[in-house]
């Protein structure tokens, strides 16, 4: 039995995606944008507002040292930045507020459209494939959000990734968690159905990639960066836990175990991501790719004996990254090693 994640295996209802879907990822997207760019709007225009402040404060101190206009300039600074903190207080917690309700509106919405009762697989998968295919239509056209005047468009750009990345990134995680609600509700009736736990890993997967391209690309504190390390954390947990459910019930197929090993080698688990290799190659014995990478984890985790079987029978199948293997060998680093303090 092969499982695989191919949305087309899901039981979903193709005819809610063809005449309902499409309208309604737009409709969102629309609205997504209205928020940010007003959220953009306010803060370029405080920025604004300030710099030319402080420029003018500058330009007029060599001149006017003590003139009221200055004071009354510098005191028109301290008002500016102090309305902005106050507003920008309110409208974060606006923005949240109409992003919270956007998803749940686009749920509604779907939820809507389905003819098909809750209660049915069917019914949930749509659901949360829907969330699913537009958090993946967001990432693709999230350079679209925000269009600027070519004039402007460098020094906003960067500000871009400052004011918008994380209100996306925010609003695609409500997504995919409100994907995983309808999963959890459905496995409340059907605990055993494998194509609900075969689309919940995928969108476990989907979450934690979000994670980690979020680490990379979005500001954040040392105390968001943190919280956002266990999130992404307890999603490859998770989605092991749903890949072994997935294993019980079809133990031979290749697929399962592959996405076990890289979800080992995600958490930094070296000799589960072996075992899982091992047995893919016992599934693949052809496969020189899964060999090769078998060869790999043989010399990281020390087992150079084994290490050098898969480097001889690579040689003999003629395996054209045979000797990218050598590099990992121990012997050869610490040659290079002695190399170098001649």
């Amino acid at each position: 039995m092969n499982i695989h994640l191919d949305s087309e295996v899901y039981r979903f209802n193709q005819v809610f995606f063809q005449k309902k879907a499409t309208k309604n990822y737009n409709l969102t997207t629309k609205k997504l944008k209205k928020i940010i760019k007003s959220f953009f709007i306010f803060n370029i225009s405080f920025f604004s507002l300030f710099l030319v402040e402080a420029i003018l404060f500058t330009l007029l101190f060599s001149v006017f040292s003590s003139s009221v206009f200055l004071a009354l300039l510098l005191a028109s600074m301290f008002l500016t930045s102090f309305t902005y903190l106050v507003l920008l207080f309110y409208f974060q917690s606006k923005k949240t507020e109409q992003l919270i309700n956007l998803k749940d509106h686009f749920i509604k919405v779907c939820k809507r459209a389905l003819s098909i009762p809750i209660g049915s697989a069917e019914h949930h998968l749509t659901i949360a494939l829907a969330a699913l295919k537009l958090t993946d239509n967001l990432s693709e056209n999230e350079h679209k959000l925000l269009k600027f005047p070519k004039i402007f468009f460098k020094i906003f750009k960067k500000l871009d990734s400052f004011l918008i990345k994380e209100d996306v990134f925010k609003f695609k995680e409500s997504l995919l968690i409100a994907a995983i609600l309808e999963h959890l509700n459905q496995l409340k009736i059907s605990p055993t159905d494998l194509e609900v736990h075969t689309s919940l890993t995928n969108i476990y997967t989907s979450l934690f990639s979000l994670y980690k391209e979020a680490k990379v690309k979005i500001f954040f504190s040392k105390n968001q960066k943190d919280h956002l390390e266990q999130k992404y954390l307890s999603c490859i947990k998770i989605a092991i836990e749903e890949f072994k459910i997935l294993n019980d019930y079809a133990p031979n197929d290749p697929w399962i175990h592959l996405q076990l090993a890289k979800s080992y080698n995600r958490l930094g688990l070296k000799i589960d991501e072996l075992k899982e290799y091992e047995i893919v190659y016992k599934l693949c014995p052809k496969d020189n790719n899964i060999l090769f990478k078998l060869g790999c984890l043989y010399f990281e985790t020390k087992s150079n004996s084994k290490g050098l079987r898969v480097y001889e029978e690579l040689k003999m199948r003629a395996f054209k990254d045979t000797d990218k293997l050598l590099d990992l060998y121990g012997v050869y680093k610490n040659f290079e090693l002695l190399q170098e303090n001649l």
